[in-house]
């Protein structure tokens, strides 16, 4: 119960409060924007239809590009619908730095160490933004990690 000493002493104290806790939260829902920003990138249908690619082909991931648009495009344009992508070469296309995504094809899609979900990295962003970039594993899950943790998970990644 708060005692009301002045009509401005409660506003004040209210407002120092609100602001501890959109701090101690994030600022106010930054976590949660980065986390929309991720479901809502290109990357996580990509990452879907590689995955679901590999697993409608004995485990195996596509040979190349060519393959898994092909694929994709098989699936007809009901499987795009529910993504906010309109063609399935705008996929391959990073909405944050305006670069297509680099995609592991085949052999070296294999090897890498545990990603999102637990998954290897397949694809990533070339640049990202800030000191970010977004990646993704065969799982669907989508990441966004700093340098240091992109070396860990993709090691042979050249350098951008």
């Amino acid at each position: 119960m708060a005692v009301r000493t002045t009509s401005g002493t409660v506003v004040v104290a209210v407002r120092i409060l609100l602001l501890g806790m959109c701090v101690s939260l994030g600022g106010c829902g930054g976590a949660q924007r980065q986390a929309e920003q991720r479901e809502e990138s290109h990357l996580k249908p990509l990452v879907l239809f590689y995955g679901q690619y590999t697993g409608q082909h004995q485990g195996q991931p596509p040979a190349n590009e060519a393959e898994l648009k092909e694929f994709i495009r098989s699936l007809g344009p009901e499987a795009l619908a529910s993504f906010p992508v309109d063609t399935v070469d705008a996929l391959f296309i990073s909405e944050r730095d305006g670069k297509p995504y680099v995609v592991l094809y085949g052999d070296a899609a294999k090897g890498n160490p545990p990603g999102p979900a637990g998954a290897p990295v397949i694809a990533y962003e070339q640049e990202g933004t800030g000191d970010t970039r977004f990646v993704g594993s065969s799982m669907g899950a989508v990441e966004e990690v700093d340098e240091s943790r992109f070396r860990e998970l993709v090691p042979n990644a050249s350098a951008p």
